[in-house]
């Protein structure tokens, strides 16, 4: 019956998609972030639902002259492409399993072709805005339902991630959700209708538990960061530090003693089996991107039992960080955005990346103090946070492909766009 009715849901969609492609692009991504067959058990659970949007949407564009004649052309994009093209080639080369190379380059096919989508369609503020409303609808999706079995339960519930997703375990749930939260905040302002208000401002406070109902280290490390920048950028401090000093009360209060002493061994990461691993990881990463400085081993390789083993080795080579390992039968996840880049792609596919990375923030940060409108500069500032918090808590956590980021940065060229003719009609 759920699946029927859930199916009954989402026809009309597939023919919106149709006669306006952008309608059909906030389809595909709600259901990215919600990824709704996970609460599916029947037939409808084997749909591949963004898969079929995803189809629909081009080939709206491709009949809509007016969309298809705009070219998604810019620096950023450009960077992008490139980025891909040059993990592609990577793959080729790859030394692990080449299919799981594939699924990983698929993946972000698919996101850096959403991206110019977002470019080509999110021509105003209402489009963006109500992009961005249904991005996050699909995000509190999850965030609602894993938040409140947090709650229901006192705390010992442990959010585990969400399947099919590249949220698929604790730690890249955490950094998934601490990056919407400062989308949250801009967006709530932006919605008239009081309940809508009310219900987003709900999911914000939502997310903040869900990061700490992951139990993830790194997820926390990155709540403070979040709490950190949004307290440098709001005009009213004294009700944030209210507002976060009772939240933090709550949190304390529900959290149970097994997530205090998971937190607790941040101070001892050194002795921690954990982060021993990361370390592992992360000298295994270095080896291999000196041995193919170009080209790196493959996205997903150093998964690869026989890749990790290869340059395990070698491990005497970095002996002079930290003498203790992890063994060399149990090979690890780079749990790095840089080293996971770093492996996959070498240092010539690190140094696109970075790139990126650091003109998507100097992007956000002049549209955030240059830009002419107001809502302009308050996204610019949301996002400008987000990539902080992606960039520091990223350092801990493997997520350099993922969708959102190159969505969110495809919305700030968006945003340079709109600002551009804003001021060019200003001064014809």
């Amino acid at each position: 019956m759920k699946d029927l009715l859930f199916i009954l849901m989402f026809t009309p969609f597939i023919f919106l998609a149709f006669r306006n492609p952008f309608l059909g692009l906030c389809a595909w991504a709600w259901t990215i972030m919600a990824v709704p067959k996970n609460m599916l058990w029947g037939f409808a659970s084997d749909i591949r639902y963004t898969f079929f949007l995803a189809i629909i949407t081009i080939v709206a564009i491709a009949f809509n002259k007016d969309v298809f004649r705009k070219s998604p052309a810019s620096a950023m994009f450009t960077l992008m492409v490139l980025f891909l093209v040059h993990t592609s080639i990577s793959n080729i080369f790859s030394m692990g399993s080449s299919n799981a190379s594939w699924t990983v380059w698929g993946d972000f096919a698919k996101a850096i072709t959403f991206s110019g989508l977002i470019i080509m369609l999110l021509t105003t503020k209402n489009r963006i805005n109500t992009f961005l409303i249904t991005l996050l609808l699909g995000v509190g999706f999850n965030v609602f339902f894993e938040g409140m079995k947090f709650l229901a339960t006192g705390g010992s519930y442990k959010i585990i991630g969400i399947k099919s997703s590249m949220m698929t375990d604790n730690n890249l749930f955490a950094l998934a959700v601490l990056m919407v939260i400062p989308l949250y905040l801009y967006i709530i302002p932006q919605i008239k209708h009081k309940y809508l208000k009310l219900g987003f401002t709900g999911l914000a406070g939502l997310s903040a538990v869900c990061v700490i109902g992951s139990y993830s280290r790194g997820g926390f490390i990155g709540l403070l960061v979040v709490a950190g920048q949004l307290f440098m950028k709001t005009k009213r401090k004294l009700l944030f530090i209210i507002f976060a000093a009772c939240f933090a009360s709550v949190a304390i209060y529900t959290a149970s003693d097994k997530w205090s002493d998971r937190i607790q061994t941040i101070e001892h990461a050194d002795k921690d089996s954990s982060f021993l691993g990361r370390l592992t990881a992360w000298k295994l990463a270095t080896l291999a991107a000196m041995d193919n400085p170009l080209l790196g081993v493959g996205q997903d390789s150093m998964q690869y039992y026989h890749v990790w083993g290869y340059y395990y080795d070698d491990l005497d080579k970095f002996d002079f960080i930290s003498d203790e390992n992890t063994p060399r039968e149990k090979p690890k996840a780079a749990h790095s955005i840089y080293f996971q880049v770093l492996g996959d792609a070498g240092f010539v596919g690190l140094m696109l990346f970075l790139i990126i990375l650091f003109k998507g923030f100097f992007m956000s940060r002049l549209l955030a103090k240059k830009a002419t409108e107001e809502w302009v500069r308050n996204l610019a500032k949301a996002i400008n946070t987000t990539l902080i918090v992606y960039m520091l808590s990223g350092a801990l956590l493997s997520l350099a492909y993922y969708d959102l980021l190159y969505g969110l940065l495809a919305i700030l060229v968006c945003l340079q766009r709109i600002d551009g003719n804003k001021k060019n009609n200003e001064h014809a």
